[in-house]
């Protein structure tokens, strides 16, 4: 009896500290408030879709959940931020994938270490990127070739935004002026919604973007997208051929963006993000949001979040030495 009874007050005594450990009860009920750390200017996709997220996510993470944009050195100001916020589950990023994963090759130095500063929570979307060309380029540029010789007979106009230095549409430009052999201008913005407005302003003359940032331009003749990056054609453009179509064939891509904790927040209150962002992606809301966007929305746990960064990495950092492209300082 004094043993049996010596075990119980042994599991009692463990059962108790479960239930008194402050990260999980921190995980079992909503936080206060909730930021999510944006490293691209109000109105690109990486905001609309985080905005997105952020009003499914309350209250069910969080009582509260805002939007907060750190534009500026290609999302990286954003990274730093979250980096040195305190690990308790309110604050996250969103960002692109070129962050955690080409950034090192990209970057003779960076300030984050991508795989021990970030906790991976969770995918929330993925999607292709597109060419796509303004006023400023004659309507019978239609295809990247004529795009080329249009290049080659105006270098002085031949510019590309993107949205920003170091991104995957920043690289993927330097990638086509090489293939085309054309003398196309790679300019860096402080994300995608800067970038269009010049376009429209008939101060740059293509863009390299999330195919879906376009939709609201091509409806109505105001941009044309010469070419995407996805292994098929894009359903937003099918009648576009992709890169590889068009005898790009370095360019074949698809990129994601993805929810991120600061390293040392505990794993129940990531293991709790990680859950609510998965039936929030879920959420037919969602669907129709992303969609408008020319995204697919896509969870997955920090598990599988974390090997898909490994994998990509591995893959694209000998793709970028190999074009002979010079780190950035």
């Amino acid at each position: 009896m004094t043993i049996k009874r010596r075990h119980v007050v042994r599991a009692l005594g463990a059962a108790g500290a479960v239930l008194a450990s402050p990260s999980l009860l921190r995980a079992q009920q909503p936080l206060e408030s909730l930021k999510i750390l944006v490293g691209f200017p109000p109105g690109g996709s990486a905001d609309v879709v985080s905005r997105h997220l952020a009003e499914k996510l309350a209250p069910a993470y969080a009582r509260s959940a805002l939007v907060d944009n750190r534009p500026g050195a290609a999302g990286r100001i954003a990274i730093d931020a979250l980096k040195s916020s305190p690990p308790d589950g309110r604050t996250l990023l969103l960002t692109p994938a070129s962050t955690v994963t080409v950034y090192a090759d990209i970057y003779r130095q960076l300030s984050y270490n991508p795989t021990k500063d970030l906790a991976p929570v969770s995918l929330a979307a993925t999607f292709v990127h597109g060419l796509a060309v303004g006023p400023m380029v004659p309507a019978e540029v239609k295809t990247l070739a004529q795009f080329g010789d249009w290049a080659k007979a105006n270098p002085g106009k031949a510019s590309c935004g993107n949205p920003g230095e170091g991104s995957f549409p920043h690289f993927l430009t330097l990638v086509l002026a090489k293939a085309l052999n054309a003398p196309i201008q790679a300019v860096p913005y402080r994300g995608g919604a800067p970038a269009l407005a010049d376009v429209m302003a008939n101060q740059l003359a293509a863009l390299m973007l999330p195919d879906g940032s376009f939709l609201p331009y091509t409806k109505d003749n105001r941009m044309r997208v010469l070419a995407t990056s996805g292994e098929k054609r894009s359903p937003f453009y099918p009648d576009v051929a992709t890169f590889a179509e068009q005898g790009v064939k370095e360019i074949v891509v698809s990129e994601w963006f993805g929810l991120f904790a600061p390293s040392g927040t505990p794993t129940a209150l990531i293991g709790r993000a990680s859950e609510v962002i998965a039936k929030a992606i879920a959420s037919k809301e969602i669907a129709d949001a992303f969609a408008n966007l020319g995204m697919v929305p896509k969870a997955n746990s920090p598990a599988e979040l974390a090997a898909l960064i490994q994998t990509e990495a591995a893959t694209w950092g000998p793709i970028i030495r190999s074009t002979g492209f010079k780190p950035l300082e």
